[in-house]
Order: C-alpha cells, then sequence, then structure tokens
C-alpha cells in the first residue's frame, strides 16, 4: 500500500515539471502583416510588438526584427526604383527610336528631293541621336539590374522575419500541453497513467 502511495505521489508531484504554461499576456497565432504583427486578426501597437520581440522563446529577437525589415525595405525598394529606372530607360528608348525613324525619314527624304545625298543626311541624324540610345539603353540595363539584385534581398529577409514569427508561435503555443492523470487500464494492465 506504501508503495501505491508514493507512486501516487511522485506522479502528482510530477504534473508540474511536465506541464507547460504560456505565461505570456498574448495568447494566439502571431504572424506578420503589413510590415508590423498581427495575432489572430488583430493588428498589434508598436508596444505590443517590442513586449513580444523583447521575449521569443528566451531571447530578444528586437534588434534582429528591425534589422531584417530594414533590409528587407532596401531589396523593396531596389525593385520598384529599379523596376521604375528600366521601364524610363525603356520608354526613352523607343520614343528616340520612333522619332530617330522620323526625322530619319523626312530628312533623308528631303535631301534626296532636293538633290542631296539623302544617305548623308540619314547618318548626321543618326550621330545626333546616338548618345540618346546609348544613355537609354544604359538606363534600362542599370534598372533591371537594380531591380534583379533587390528580388534576393528581400526574400531572404522576408524568410527571417517569418523564423522569427514562428519560432514565437512555436515558444508560444496556443494550445500548450495538457496533463492528465488517469486510473484504469494501462499498457501493462490496471493502474494510472500520466498523459502530456
Amino acid at each position: 500500500m506504501r508503495r501505491i502511495l508514493v507512486t501516487i505521489a511522485c506522479l502528482l508531484l510530477s504534473i508540474g515539471a511536465f506541464a507547460q504554461f504560456n505565461d505570456t499576456e498574448f495568447n494566439g497565432i502571431l504572424e506578420r502583416h503589413h510590415g508590423g504583427m498581427r495575432m489572430d486578426g488583430t493588428d498589434l501597437t508598436p508596444d505590443e510588438m517590442a513586449v513580444i520581440l523583447a521575449d521569443v522563446a528566451g531571447v530578444d529577437r528586437t534588434e534582429e526584427w528591425y534589422s531584417y525589415k530594414r533590409k528587407r525595405a532596401l531589396g523593396e525598394g531596389l525593385i520598384i526604383g529599379g523596376s521604375a529606372t528600366a521601364a524610363a530607360g525603356a520608354v526613352v528608348f523607343v520614343g528616340t527610336g520612333v522619332v530617330w525613324l522620323l526625322v530619319a525619314a523626312l530628312g533623308g527624304g528631303l535631301a534626296a528631293a532636293l538633290g542631296g545625298d539623302g544617305q548623308e543626311a540619314v547618318d548626321n541624324v543618326s550621330e545626333q541621336f546616338e548618345p540618346w540610345f546609348i544613355g537609354s539603353g544604359a538606363l534600362t540595363g542599370l534598372g533591371a539590374a537594380a531591380a534583379i539584385s533587390g528580388i534576393p534581398i528581400m526574400v531572404s529577409n522576408n524568410k527571417k522575419l517569418n523564423g522569427i514569427v514562428n519560432d514565437w508561435n512555436a515558444a508560444n503555443s496556443a494550445t500548450g500541453t495538457e496533463v492528465s492523470l488517469n486510473f484504469g487500464a494501462a499498457p501493462s494492465g490496471v493502474g494510472f497513467t500520466l498523459n502530456f
């Protein structure tokens, strides 16, 4: 009888050792949302975010969060700015081409009609437009390169931000761990079972 009572006492005392409790004021699933955080559909204030970031699985991840956020913004800026620059360069390139065609056709045609050398007129027009073609082509290339270089910066820092959120969710699981002590059928017969 004494052995059973000691066993029951040990089981009851061990429940607290195996139980996990969520002692934060935040309960729910955390997710990133528009540069901030959201928990169960509600946007968190900067103060609430600070509390969460100060204890992500026992580690202060505030500096990490804002560092990744700045790098992500850099990548996003490169993508947007590079795309706009490439588009502007392409517009100038195409516009210059259209104007060159019109001027060369008219200049060459007029020169030929007036008894001059039409090819020489086209060559002179081409010389005048060459810097525009080169400049707009370079602008398009540089913009495209900036946009392409921004993609991995943004993607890698998105993953790092999501990792912080996932770490918090793993450490502060909304479901927690339930512990139960039951008396009844056990694998080795009848007795107490501790489920956690």
